[in-house]
């Protein structure tokens, strides 16, 4: 699945994964997963043969988009879902085929806990990324202590909440920045006093500004 526009959120078992316009994602055969979009998108999906081996079958990937890569999922979903197995479409489809396993793997998901407690959590801390809860804060609301709480969050996600928090942030910066968001009203609602610290944190984790990463999503656009 590619989103040409806007930002795909795809939910499997144990993690969530942010799929903006620069990444694609990998789902096998029978692979129980949702799909939803907050603010559009325009998605293609292309649906390969279950014996198709060059890519895992039992686990999800995100792979990051190159030029060639979008321009033949592109053309590919013009044809046909019968096309010739003789010909140009079958040239496309092959050269997809050998391309998609040379595409970079994206690691930076959204792991999920799995207890009903802590699932309820993320869930809430999703639905308000900008809100001010300690560590303390919530354990108290799930009348455990805090070090409980740290050590239950970090075997279930592998990650500490704070960590877990800040790519959350990070995640759905991207997400308002593709809807056409400001960088100050994304800055307070994901919880920052002014632009400037969401700037910092942006660029300390992609390498790049938020107006520089919208610049490069036109250039991926443009080739």
């Amino acid at each position: 699945m590619y989103a040409s526009s806007g930002v795909l959120i795809v939910d499997v078992i144990g993690e969530r994964l942010f799929i903006p316009p620069e990444n694609t994602v990998w789902l096998p055969s029978g692979y129980q997963h949702s799909v939803s979009t907050e603010y559009g998108a325009e998605l293609k999906s292309l649906y390969i043969d279950s014996s198709y081996r060059q890519l895992p079958t039992d686990k999800s990937l995100v792979l990051k988009i190159s030029p060639i890569i979008k321009a033949l999922i592109i053309e590919i979903s013009t044809f046909d879902v019968e096309y010739p197995i003789l010909g140009y479409e079958q040239d496309v489809v092959s050269l997809m085929l050998s391309t998609l396993p040379r595409l970079k793997r994206v690691t930076d998901h959204l792991p999920w806990p799995e207890s009903s407690e802590l699932l309820k959590m993320c869930c809430q801390l999703y639905e308000q990324p900008g809100g001010k809860q300690t560590t303390l804060m919530l354990a108290d609301n799930l009348a455990m202590s805090k070090r409980t709480l740290e050590r239950k969050f970090h075997r279930e996600t592998g990650m500490t909440i704070q960590a877990w928090s800040l790519r959350l942030r990070f995640l759905k910066a991207i997400e308002l920045l593709t809807a056409g968001h400001s960088i100050t009203n994304i800055s307070l609602d994901l919880g920052y006093s002014s632009p400037s610290p969401f700037i910092y944190m942006f660029r300390n984790i992609s390498g790049m500004s938020p107006r520089e990463y919208l610049t490069s999503l036109s250039d991926t656009k443009a080739t």
